[in-house]
């Protein structure tokens, strides 16, 4: 394996590592060594998890646990783990396969989310999981909540956004389907089917509407299937009933 600096990344996520070992393999994926990082992923999800859950247990006394879980899911999500870890430029510390890296250097953002998690996974075995919750908090404050509040956070994810508006008119839930899985073990790409139906007359007139999305797992493809179904919906004027 080619040696890289890694002390910059250290001082990028206040943390110097004991054991580099850990730290490398962390940065290793599996398309470049079969000393990778997938079970410091499996392990820095639970971290991850733990982390932000006590951080806003803590943080806001007066939220419920609907609130609570619709801040938790949108600050552990893919997307909020790429903010992160583009904020620290971690593509340019991570080994991985020629194969997947463009002629840029650039790194397919699933691949850049993951690795954040894997070294939340090293950290947790090298320091602890108090300093990995550290490590953690203070990451998510200076690039997340810095300019902004919990509340701000507490939105509401495409699918959780649907199954809302489906269930506020006492219609069906969506139902989802994976169509195909298609690309290379490591890096697969899932097709999933998002349909509803809507019964302006349940005797005679059912309309099913139905969106494809995709993503690099099911969970992703789903929320992409929702997104678009959701912006059918508004365009036919699908509101909440009050």
């Amino acid at each position: 394996m080619v040696e890289k600096n890694l002390s910059d990344l250290e001082r990028k996520i206040n943390y110097k590592f004991n054991t580099h070992l850990l730290l490398r393999q962390a940065l290793t994926h599996r398309s470049y060594s079969k000393n990778h990082n997938e079970k410091l992923e499996f392990l820095g999800d639970s971290i991850l998890n733990f982390s932000i859950s006590n951080f806003i247990f803590l943080e806001e006394e007066d939220l419920d646990e609907g609130q609570l879980s619709r801040i938790r899911a949108n600050l552990v999500n893919q997307n909020t783990l790429i903010k992160v870890a583009r904020f620290i430029t971690l593509d340019k510390y991570l080994y991985v396969g020629i194969a997947l890296k463009t002629k840029n250097g650039f790194v397919k953002n699933s691949i850049v989310a993951d690795s954040l998690e894997a070294i939340f996974g090293a950290v947790c075995l090298d320091g602890g999981p108090n300093r990995a919750t550290e490590i953690i908090v203070d990451l998510y404050k200076t690039v997340l909540l810095k300019d902004m509040s919990l509340q701000q956070i507490d939105l509401r994810d495409p699918k959780g956004e649907l199954q809302e508006l489906m269930q506020g008119r006492g219609l069906a839930l969506p139902v989802y389907s994976v169509l195909e899985v298609t690309g290379p073990e490591h890096a697969p790409v899932y097709k999933v089917e998002s349909s509803v139906s809507l019964c302006d007359n349940p005797v005679v007139d059912v309309k099913k509407i139905v969106c494809i999305g995709d993503g690099n797992s099911i969970k992703c493809a789903e929320q992409s299937a929702a997104k678009f179904l959701l912006e059918k919906l508004r365009f036919l004027h699908i509101k909440k009933s009050s």
